[in-house]
């Protein structure tokens, strides 16, 4: 399935109100009015804020801050600040808010813009280790393996190498966790999500012009520098541009895959917060689904056209002519589809040995950040490229 998404920046711009003064009377008390200078008052700053996608930075990776105005009205909008940071060694702040992480440690990054300022920590620690091969596995049996793969032509954002790949995977297991009482099992090595990096032997292009096709090759590139497990499904993030899609899957398939440079999507981050599900994990989570065999022929839901739920837009497999504004992100609501239905002789991905039970928790400790799920409504349902049957493998 083909899923369209990518960080953003941006703020709200508010225009002023003009109020404008009627007079009305009676015939008989008609009174001259002679026209006066319109009162105008400009609003009045307020205070200062930064906005940071992240709080956290590995060595040799950049980001960019933003500085909002507060002002009496309600408005906010950005401000074109001065940012200093409390030691260059550790974080090196531009002029136009981007940050360069430096060195290991701990920097405060300050905002001062007319007087007011405001203050933002951030951590910085090394980057993870790039692998080109699948480590050795912390556990066996069936799980869930992170690939990192780029065409040839694309700049390395080093997805795997930054931690963005570990942050989404932790994103998408609180939200499953919440909504279903179940977690992937995920592919690790000494206790870290083991992310492979590949670099594709096709241009961005290339890949783009294969549409639904991409994902058999993406797949047989995995297979011949990788190698495919039996086991493994593998859970592609994939670097290239998609001009309709966030996401691409073969049903039953090893691969689920989304775009982290798709122009179908809107510009979110990978990754940006372990506790917030966005768009790239809500579009995995719909790929993943795919390639566990959702939705099957027999679901009463499903579309005669694809297999995608067509009764509920809330659904996170939904694919039908209803838009929402509303992103609830259901795994199969009515649990009459493709999870914990109970059909007799039709599949349920509930099943699968890719899931692991979580424990229930009675109640969330206390400063507890709860799993949610924010996906803007422009990416909602979730745009994917099937690939219905499995792509011809090499011999």
């Amino acid at each position: 399935m083909t899923l369209n998404w990518s960080p953003f920046r941006g703020g709200r711009w508010l225009g002023l109100l003009v109020l404008v003064g009627l007079s009305c009377g009676g015939e008989e008390n008609r009174t001259p009015v002679t026209p006066g200078t319109p009162r105008t008052s400009a609003r009045e700053l307020r205070g200062v804020e930064i906005f940071a996608e992240r709080n956290e930075l590995r060595v040799g990776q950049a980001t960019t801050l933003v500085a909002y105005g507060r002002y009496d009205d309600g408005t906010t909008g950005v401000v074109n600040a001065v940012w200093t940071s409390s030691d260059p060694s550790v974080i090196e702040a531009g002029e136009d808010g981007t940050l360069t992480a430096a060195g290991v440690g701990r920097a405060a990054v300050s905002v001062s813009f007319e007087g007011f300022t405001d203050v933002r920590s951030l951590d910085v620690r090394e980057p993870n280790p790039r692998h080109v091969q699948d480590q050795a596995d912390d556990r066996i049996g069936p799980q869930v393996h992170a690939v990192y793969a780029l065409p040839s032509d694309v700049e390395d954002g080093n997805l795997d190498r930054y931690g963005d790949i570990e942050k989404s995977f932790a994103a998408m297991q609180h939200w499953l966790s919440d909504a279903i009482g179940l977690r992937l099992n995920l592919d690790t090595t000494g206790g870290r999500l083991d992310v492979t990096f590949l670099r594709l032997p096709f241009t961005a292009l290339e890949g783009d012009e294969r549409g639904s096709l991409l994902v058999g090759d993406v797949e047989l590139a995995i297979r011949e520098t990788i190698g495919i497990a039996t086991d493994k499904i593998y859970a592609v993030y994939y670097g290239g541009p998609s001009a309709e899609a966030c996401g691409n899957a073969t049903v039953g398939g090893p691969v689920g895959l989304v775009f982290v440079d798709a122009d179908g999507c809107s510009a979110r981050g990978v990754g940006l917060a372990a506790e917030i599900a966005s768009t790239y994990e809500a579009a995995m989570v719909h790929e993943l689904l795919h390639a566990l065999g959702a939705v099957p022929g027999c679901a009463p839901g499903r579309l005669e056209t694809s297999p995608h739920v067509g009764d509920d837009v809330q659904d996170v497999m939904y694919a039908g002519p209803e838009w929402s504004r509303e992103v609830v992100g259901r795994i199969d609501s009515g649990r009459d589809d493709y999870f914990e239905h109970g059909l007799p002789d039709c599949p349920d991905v509930a099943t699968s040995h890719f899931w692991t039970p979580v424990e229930p928790v009675e109640a969330p400790v206390p400063g507890t950040r709860l799993p949610r799920l924010r996906v803007p409504s422009e990416d909602w349902p979730i745009r994917c490229g099937l690939l219905d049957e499995p792509p011809p493998t090499s011999s």
